[in-house]
Order: structure tokens, then C-alpha cells, then sequence
């Protein structure tokens, strides 16, 4: 395994516990995190959203696959949880990150698999 896919699997094992702090210290204080529903999250805002906007209550990220590449990881798997209006949630996901030379995030994107058009 390489040292970008652990540090891909460790993100998941880090925000599963429910640790915010622990979470956005994962990323560069100037990543930026592209998803659905959002405008682009930078800086501050990544912090901002673990924070507080992030709709999840808890769950568990299941990672089917990684393909890494240098300090890039692509990566597809399901969702499992609860989110703060009680409802549950499962949702496939692909997510492409970005290290720095510091292995933190610096650049995330998400997709997540639903019907759009």
C-alpha cells in the first residue's frame, strides 16, 4: 500500500469518529473541498463545514477501491449513517484528493452517486 492510500484510508478513519477538530486538521489551512450542493470550500470554510454545516450525525465510510498516483488518490465507496434531521443515509461516493508535501488535503472533490439529469 502506499503512502497516498494511507493517507486517503486515514481521512475516512478520521471523520468516521466524529472528531471535527481532528478532521480539518487533516486538511492545508488553503485546501479547498469541491461537493455537491456547495460553492467551493476554502481555507476557513473547510473548518466551517466540519463544524457545522456538515449534515451528517455519525456514520461509517466503506472504501471499495483506491487508485493512488504520486500524491493524488481516487477513491469510490458507500456511505452508511445518520444525518442531523434523523434520517438515515446511503450514498455511493467517489472522492479525489490532493496531498501537500505535509500529506494534508489540499485539494477534495466528492460526487456522489444520484440521478441529476
Amino acid at each position: 500500500m502506499s503512502r497516498t492510500e494511507d493517507l486517503a484510508r486515514h481521512y475516512y478513519t478520521v471523520v468516521d469518529s466524529g472528531d471535527a477538530d481532528a478532521t480539518v486538521a487533516l486538511f492545508a489551512p488553503d485546501a479547498t473541498y469541491d461537493r455537491p450542493g456547495y460553492d467551493t470550500l476554502t481555507g476557513p470554510q473547510v473548518g466551517e463545514f466540519y463544524r457545522g454545516e456538515r449534515v451528517i450525525v455519525s456514520g461509517a465510510h466503506t472504501v471499495t477501491e483506491i487508485v493512488a498516483d504520486g500524491r493524488r488518490a481516487a477513491i469510490r465507496g458507500t456511505f452508511d449513517g445518520e444525518l442531523k434531521d434523523g434520517s438515515t443515509a446511503h450514498e455511493g461516493f467517489a472522492d479525489f484528493m490532493e496531498f501537500d508535501d505535509q500529506d494534508r488535503i489540499s485539494r477534495r472533490t466528492t460526487y456522489f452517486y444520484r440521478a441529476a439529469v
